[in-house]
Order: structure tokens, then sequence, then C-alpha cells
């Protein structure tokens, strides 16, 4: 058994690094051919940044699902009537998700090179290398990700995203100010910060619902008791509707659709408080210590609504940074003890 888990080891280093290559000349090619005899910009409207930002979107999507695939014949569930169609709902919300981390991730790094090198430009040769290269680092990392993609990983991929997503609008907004309104003026904008904002919501919806399958699909195959079946459908319900909730927020942005854009915001907050207060009924071997986190979390976003509403201690921004930071931090941290009681051989069946 070691020697076949190395052999695979080895084998799929093999195959990451000629996907990496691969990446490498064609985005390497693309990038030359666009460039012509120009010198590019590190960031800005056709610069370095956006092209190689572009490109690792749509390799690293394409070696999720080359990834997926491979994998695809040990990790499919037996005896299922939508299998099929689950693998590939999970397959795109992966492919989605890398291409925008990739995509979000070098906008905003290029964006920080320009500030650092103010005024810099890059010949058509060594552009076309660097962001090659980017091509190369995206799609060997997308590879081997996808083929040992678990709940574990796919966890801390939904907190780089989000980190990726929310650094990239506020490096490229044009409101300074924006923090002084609320966290949702970074979505208002017609630029290209609104784009990310709204773009990281709707996606981090759509990969908390992934989660959401991910994480209760051994508590359903494992149940025994009608009851805990339906506990287990209960909580992969939330985690959607939480998931939903996040996509609309993005789908309606505030200075359009203010009341819609709040309720939704609203709504999603409060099923993470009936999760978090009910996670021991829902999921009874869940340890008590993350029992209790959740309500210490519910108590910090209650104080700090509080410190705002009547207080007015700090402005709108800071309150929902809270908020929306202990939910995500609580979504990422149930994801890692549902994998940990998926992998512990002795705990109860629920």
């Amino acid at each position: 058994m070691a020697d076949r888990a190395r052999t695979f080891a080895v084998a799929s280093e093999s195959r990451a690094l000629g996907v990496g290559s691969g990446a490498l000349i064609v985005l390497g090619t693309v990038a030359y051919l666009l460039a012509g005899r120009d010198p590019m910009a590190l960031s800005g409207r056709g610069s370095a940044g956006d092209i190689a930002a572009l490109g690792t979107a749509a390799l690293g999507a394409a070696a999720v699902v080359l990834g997926c695939v491979q994998r695809r014949p040990t990790a499919a569930t037996p005896g299922r009537g939508d299998g099929r169609t689950r693998a590939a709902i999970d397959i795109a919300a992966l492919a989605l998700a890398h291409a925008c981390v990739f995509l979000l991730g070098w906008l905003a790094l290029f964006s920080i090179l320009q500030r650092a090198f103010v005024g810099a430009v890059l010949y058509p040769v060594a552009g076309s290398v660097l962001i090659g290269t980017a091509g190369a680092i995206s799609a060997y990392a997308a590879y081997l990700s996808a083929l040992t993609m678990d709940a574990y990983r796919l966890a801390a991929l939904l907190a780089v995203f989000l980190v990726a997503g929310g650094l990239t609008s506020m490096l490229t907004t044009q409101n300074p100010q924006w923090w002084q309104e609320n966290l949702s003026a970074l979505g208002a904008s017609s630029d290209i910060s609104g784009w990310a904002f709204n773009v990281t919501l709707i996606v981090a919806g759509v990969v908390i619902t992934t989660l959401a399958g991910y994480a209760t699909r051994t508590l359903a195959s494992v149940a025994g008791t009608q009851s805990a079946r339906r506990r287990a459908r209960r909580l992969e319900g939330g985690l959607v509707l939480i998931g939903l909730f996040l996509a609309c927020v993005g789908l309606f942005p505030v200075d359009e659709n203010f009341w819609i854009h709040t309720a939704f915001a609203s709504g999603m907050v409060l099923v993470f408080a009936a999760l978090a207060a009910g996670i021991r009924r829902l999921v009874p071997p869940i340890p008590v210590a993350f029992w209790s986190l959740g309500l210490l979390f519910l108590a910090v976003i209650a104080f700090a609504v509080v410190m705002f509403f009547p207080l007015g201690y700090y402005n709108l921004t800071a309150v929902e940074l809270i908020a929306g930071s202990l939910v995500f931090a609580w979504l990422i941290v149930l994801i890692r003890n549902l994998a940990a009681l998926d992998a512990d051989p002795a705990r109860d069946r629920p």
C-alpha cells in the first residue's frame, strides 16, 4: 500500500510538471503575441498583470478539470443516482473557484508590484517570460490541488479566495475613503474593484454550497437512523442557504438594490446564528469546544452590533468586517471539524 501511494505521488508530480510546462509555453507565447513590440506596464488596462490574470484563470480552470477527471474513479460515490451530476457540479465549482483565485490573486500581486516599481515597464521577451511563469505556477498548483482535493483543502481554498478577492477589491478601488461608508461600498463601483468584490461573493457562495456536499456526505452515508439522516440534511441545507445568500449579496449590489442586498446579508447571519447555536443537536459528536467557539462568535457579533447601532463607537464597515470574518472563520473550522470526525474511526455515529 505504501509503495502504491508513493508511486501515485511521484506520477502526480511528474504530470503536474508537464501541465505546468505546457502552461508556461502556451501563456508565454500568447503574451508575446499580444505584446507585439511595445513594452507593457505591470498593472492597468492591457498590462502584463491583466494578461497573467486572465491567462492563469483559464489555464488554472483547465488544470483543475484535468486533475478532477483523473481522480474521479476513486472519488465517486457509489450507489447514488445523482453521483455524476453532483460530481460535475463539484468540478465546475472547483474550477471556477481556482480560476477566480488566480485571476484576483495575480491582479493584486501585479498591482502591488506596480506600486513598488513606479513607472517600470516590461519589454516583450521579459514580460512574456514573467507571464508564462505565472501560468506555470498556477497550472501546476491547480492540478495538484484538484488531484488531492478534500474538505480540508477546500476550506483552505475558500479562505485564500476570500482574502485574494477582498484584497484585490481594496487595492483597485478608486474611492480611497470607501471604509467610511460600509464594506459593501466596494461592490458599488463600476470599475474593477466593484467587479472583484461582487464576483468574490458570488463565487464564494458557490464554493460554500460545494463545501456543504463535501462536509455532510459522510454524515449522511453513515447515518443509522431516519432522524440522523434528517439532521445531516438540515446541516447541509443550512450551509447551502448561507452560500446562496452570500451569492445573492454579490448579485444585488448595495447601490442598486439596497433592501434586497441588506435582506440577504442579514439572512446569512441569521442562518449562521441558528447553525452555530444548534450544531450540537445536528452533529452530536462535534466537540464541545467547537460549539462553545460558535457561541463566542455570536456574542462578539452581537457586541459589535450594539457598539455601532446604539452607541456609534465605530462605523458600519467595522461591524461588517467583524461579522463577515467570524462567519467565514466558523464555516472553515466547521468543515475541518467534520473532516476530523470522518477521519476518526473511534467517533460516535450520528
